[in-house]
């Protein structure tokens, strides 16, 4: 039998007490998954008067007896993650859950980096935290309060010009990274934030930040969130939407749709993130010229091919049946192996029967 490691449970009874503060107050609580997890474990953007803020804050969530002593709470870190909560771009807390009690109690720790510079050549240093500053439901509005301040700060072009510099280290996972956190926090509705994350996708290293970006863009798209008038606030802007389609046609070529490719692979199902996926590529006007162009390569897997190929027939039947059916032709003909493959196959039927249902339907 395979061992489940016990402090998982006490590390997300943490992450819940305050996904579930953070939700009871309308706010937005985005959280990492372990595999993307850079140093923080959550972004909050807050909602004030049921109006998003546009501004939010990283968090780093501990949960156990160990944050705790005789004086308090604490939060021990090594001297990577001081200087990388240091070098941040957007306001980092760091929240301690005590599981006996079911407090929270919270510090900042940009604040406190900030206050204490000497810490920075630490091997190990521990952040104490007030017991004043409890974070509960009676407290969450002024925790909010203190928290917006700093958003003049951290939205200014100095901040901007710093995100952009961090984001163009693609070589260096934890500085992107930090830079696409800033751009996207602090500094998403401004066009060129868009230009330069499309623009540099391919040249990202890390694919733990290229699915960032995708789970991004896909925030402009997804359909399967239900808009009514308590959360009208939040559906994107048209305007942002139509340039974002119109950038993506421009940015997203051969290159950007092969490293897409292998996060759709394992199936597109709606809900799932390769569906996601399918529906940021479709986000560019000539997609299925893409696929069909990337299905022809003789240098591909047959794999490859045949899952390109089928996604051209979901995109080109859209625009011209007769040419997606010319086209499906010309491949079999060029690729004959794959007339047993029955996605393929069902799909050219289904288009010859016009039945043009969507993906994921």
């Amino acid at each position: 039998m395979t061992r489940r490691n016990p402090t998982i449970k006490t590390e997300r009874q943490g992450v819940r007490y305050v996904q579930g503060l953070v939700e009871d107050n309308h706010c937005i609580f985005h959280e990492f998954s372990l595999g993307n997890d850079q140093g923080n474990d959550c972004y909050i953007e807050f909602v004030k008067n049921g109006y998003a803020t546009n501004y939010g804050i990283f968090v780093q969530i501990k949960s156990g007896n160990s944050y705790k002593d005789k004086s308090g709470y604490k939060i021990k870190s090594d001297q990577a993650h001081l200087n990388y909560w240091d070098k941040a771009l957007t306001l980092t807390i760091g929240i301690v859950y005590d599981p006996d009690i079911g407090k929270a109690f919270w510090v900042d720790i940009s604040s406190y980096l900030s206050k204490h510079p000497q810490v920075l050549h630490q091997h190990y240093h521990t952040i104490r935290i007030e017991k004043d500053y409890e974070l509960n439901e009676q407290s969450f509005l002024k925790f909010m309060d203190y928290c917006i301040m700093f958003r003049e700060y951290f939205s200014n072009y100095a901040n901007y010009g710093r995100s952009l510099e961090q984001f163009a280290n693609v070589s260096n996972p934890k500085l992107c990274y930090e830079g696409l956190k800033s751009l996207y926090s602090n500094h998403r509705e401004k066009p060129s934030t868009w230009f330069y994350i499309l623009s540099t996708f391919s040249m990202i290293t890390a694919e733990g930040i290229r699915r960032n970006i995708l789970e991004l863009l896909s925030n402009y798209i997804n359909p399967d969130i239900f808009w009514h008038r308590d959360n009208l606030h939040y559906l994107p802007p048209n305007d942002t939407v139509q340039y974002l389609r119109r950038l993506m046609t421009i940015e997203f070529r051969h290159d950007e749709v092969l490293l897409a490719l292998p996060y759709m692979e394992d199936g597109i199902t709606r809900g799932s993130f390769s569906y996601l996926v399918f529906l940021v590529l479709n986000m560019v006007g000539d997609i299925h010229m893409i696929l069909r162009d990337l299905a022809f390569k003789p240098e591909i897997t047959d794999e490859r091919r045949n899952f390109c190929f089928w996604l051209y027939l979901q995109t080109a039947k859209f625009h011209s049946i007769e040419d997606t059916l010319h086209t499906a032709n010309e491949f079999l003909e060029n690729f004959p192996l794959a007339k047993d493959d029955e996605a393929i196959m069902g799909v050219k039927e289904a288009i010859e029967h016009g039945e043009l249902w969507p993906v994921g339907q």
